[in-house]
């Protein structure tokens, strides 16, 4: 089972997935999200015109669930993706 924490410091010293929210630069109104390994500093993927961020967010859980990685970090400082709105 995988958490989603708010906060990388709630993943104490386990290993998790970074899944970044940003506004979209073509559309103010739009979240788009990346995901990666904090180890390699490189992302994994991200959304890809015409995907949600509810759909991205999926796939960055599950494929933490698949790799055994017990938590997914969503990195949103300006708050586009709130926790009520992410897909349980």
């Amino acid at each position: 089972m995988v958490a989603v924490i708010d906060g990388k410091e709630e993943a104490g010293g386990a290993r998790y997935i970074e899944f970044k929210v940003y506004r979209s630069p073509t559309d103010a109104d739009l979240a788009l999200g990346s995901w990666r390994f904090p180890e390699s500093g490189r992302a994994i993927d991200q959304s890809k015109l015409g995907n949600a961020i509810e759909a991205d967010f999926r796939f960055a859980v599950d494929c933490a669930d698949q790799h055994g990685i017990p938590f997914v970090w969503v990195n949103d400082p300006d708050e586009l993706f709130p926790p009520w709105t992410r897909p349980k």
